[in-house]
């Protein structure tokens, strides 16, 4: 495929009465996005989570949905007093959303997911586009817990392939486990690789993805507050550039029903990003939406023919080019164990690891006490040469099986 418009759709988070009218509000940004001849359509984390609302008990969903009414923008002061106490007696029913949510799916997670599957099925079909239908709570009965999963649908509404969020938020914890694997959805428009959430701000997750073989990261997010938007919009620009991808982004707006301790509604500014190279201006925007507190779509045209050339012929190399030097190990203890920065260090200030080689050491004004790598006893000795000069030979450490394979 050498050209594909991709569109990224930013809606409101709301409490829709039934499925229709759910299904009414995704067709609305399909529509638009068929104006656009966009031929993949994103919805962010948690849209999915809104067709819950039809299957909870209308004496909570309609404190719910009073709740939420409140909290819309052209709300007046009395229909933002009786949203507080609305929202306030929700919570007392039973915690509201959070809580109703966790009971429905102890329940009735099978009608959730048929419900999902059949409304994203029926508009890919209707639409004729491959689209990724934003993350949802389902229950995993292999691993017998609750996921954050978003599933992509094919143009004639079958399943290609769904991911897990792996880095949960704090106020989710205790609904949902967080998922344990990392692929690439083949689909007709190239290959995917879906970041949800705090997801997108690992990058040793993007550039797994990348080894996989994705050309566009689809971050799915609903943000609490301006600022982490921000960082997660940020920290996706670098995504492309590091790994020469495209990304999208498609943030969820409005108020946050799913944080019973903070709930600061969601912001963020969607967009479609590419390497800096190929973007007119010069600041890897392809298109972005004019604002973080308002509904959109926007669409724009990923030139893949481009992309391939570019990391071809680029100045810059990232997927050829780095240079591990010996620090390949360290990264491989780290990422095997799954330590974080502050437990490498704690391992070795308590002395579990040799010393680092004096090729490790750090300059003067960086932190002293390197991490260095305890090596096998069958490992060779370090080569005077680097021994890991490329990025699927430095993952193969982590024991990805793409690049052990190559």
């Amino acid at each position: 495929m050498e050209k594909v418009i991709a569109a990224c759709a930013q809606p409101r988070m709301t409490i829709p009465e039934s499925s229709d009218q759910f299904e009414a509000e995704a067709r609305r940004f399909l529509r638009q996005s068929q104006a656009k001849a966009a031929q993949l359509v994103i919805f962010p984390e948690f849209t999915g989570v809104m067709l819950a609302a039809p299957l909870i008990s209308q004496l909570k969903l309609g404190f719910i949905k009073r709740a939420d009414q409140g909290k819309h923008p052209r709300a007046g002061i009395l229909g933002r007093g009786m949203g507080l106490v609305s929202g306030a007696t929700a919570g007392a029913l039973g915690g509201g959303l959070p809580g109703s949510l966790k009971r429905l799916l102890g329940k009735k997670s099978d009608d959730l997911r048929d419900l999902y599957f059949e409304t994203f099925g029926k508009l890919a079909r209707e639409f004729g586009a491959v689209i990724v239908g934003g993350s949802l709570y389902l229950y995993d009965a292999e691993s017998d817990t609750i996921r954050n999963r978003a599933y992509v649908f094919d143009t004639d509404g079958e399943v290609l392939g769904y991911q897990d969020k792996l880095n949960l938020a704090f106020d989710e914890k205790d609904l949902a486990a967080p998922g344990s694997d990392l692929s690439v959805i083949e689909t007709r428009l190239g290959r995917l690789g879906l970041l949800i959430g705090r997801d997108t701000l690992y990058p040793e997750l993007a550039r797994l993805l990348a080894i996989l073989g994705a050309d566009l990261l689809v971050g799915l997010v609903a943000s609490p507050g301006a600022a982490q938007a921000a960082v997660v919009r940020s920290a996706m620009a670098v995504r492309t550039d590091e790994n020469q991808v495209f990304a999208a982004v498609s943030f969820l707006l409005g108020p946050n029903f799913l944080d019973r301790t903070n709930p600061e509604d969601y912001f963020g500014r969607s967009a479609l990003l590419a390497p800096i190279s190929l973007t007119e201006k010069g600041d890897g925007i392809l298109i972005e939406a004019g604002t973080n507190r308002t509904e959109t779509l926007i669409a724009a045209e990923l030139n893949m023919d481009a992309l391939y050339t570019l990391r071809e012929t680029g100045r810059f190399q990232p997927r050829q080019e780095i240079n591990l030097g010996n620090l390949g190990p360290v990264l491989a203890e780290m990422y095997q164990e799954g330590l974080t920065i502050e437990q490498a260090q704690e391992k070795r200030l308590a002395g579990k690891v040799p010393p680092a080689p004096e090729s490790m050491e750090l300059e003067p004004s960086l932190p002293a006490e390197p991490i260095s790598a305890e090596v096998p006893e069958e490992a060779p000795e370090p080569a005077a040469e680097p021994a890991y000069e490329s990025v699927p030979e430095a993952m193969s450490l982590t024991r990805s099986s793409e690049a052990e394979n190559e």
